[in-house]
């Protein structure tokens, strides 16, 4: 008994014996450990690319969602190769990188230039700045006139209601009753208060006499609970918005 159990753990030593001395194991082998060590670079290369500070960000995988296509006014970048990479895969022939963006037409190169004294911006509808202070609803609601014409009106009334429904339906409501969503009565609440009480009511006999121009300038600055919303809305919407607003005071 004692002979054939020792024969029997022999065998399997024997056949592992022959296994490593053939050929096409040991070509398997070294395949085997050449594959790990391609994923190991591999890794180090990944690990090595998020590495990021001063002006190399590393690798992106979507650069084109970092790197804007037209000039930015605040960054320049005047290396005319940064960015080749991502240029084939945009594949324009405008004879630079992706990341170029130096404009050749302005003195050194610059991309945004001090505009020249007592000169006043205007955006592409010709409007000039609104100046009027917040504190000064009085001489805005007295000064201020539309500039949206008889013949525009219709136009900018659908457009009003459009962004009325963007901007003012969920605390005024659809009608401007000042029962919107916001101002609704919260069912979570024991006492079905509303998340803000006192919205506007547009309807009410305090606010149907107002001017276009007292709700353009409330719309820019805020009042009350009402947040300011002159950086999410342009001036040329505000006034269709003003102008939708007095067809439901109507």
């Amino acid at each position: 008994m004692r002979l054939k159990r020792s024969f029997r753990a022999v065998v399997p030593v024997r056949s592992m014996i022959k296994i490593l001395k053939n050929k096409n194991f040991q070509i398997g082998m070294k395949i085997y450990r050449n594959i790990n060590y391609a994923i190991v670079v591999a890794l180090g290369v990944a690990l090595t690319g998020c590495g990021a500070g001063g002006e190399n960000q590393g690798l992106e995988y979507a650069p084109n969602m970092y790197h804007s296509v037209p000039y930015e006014p605040l960054s320049q970048i005047t290396d005319e190769e940064a960015g080749e990479a991502a240029q084939i895969l945009n594949n324009t022939s405008d004879g630079h990188g992706e990341y170029y963006n130096s404009n050749p037409l302005n003195k050194n190169g610059m991309t945004m230039r001090t505009p020249p004294a007592n000169t006043v911006p205007r955006n592409k509808n010709g409007y000039l700045p609104y100046r009027i202070p917040k504190d000064s609803l009085e001489l805005a609601a007295r000064v201020m006139v539309s500039p949206i014409d008889s013949t525009m009106a219709e136009a900018a009334i659908k457009d009003g209601k459009i962004l009325y429904d963007k901007y003012c339906e969920h605390c005024h409501g659809s009608k401007g009753l000042g029962d919107g969503l916001v101002a609704s009565p919260r069912k979570d609440d024991p006492d079905g208060l509303p998340v803000f009480a006192g919205v506007a009511n547009l309807k009410s006999d305090a606010l149907k006499g107002v001017s276009e121009g007292h709700i353009f300038h409330v719309i820019t600055w805020g009042k009350g609970l009402m947040g300011a919303h002159g950086s999410q809305v342009s001036p040329e919407d505000r006034w269709k918005i003003a102008k939708y607003v007095k067809t439901l005071q109507k």
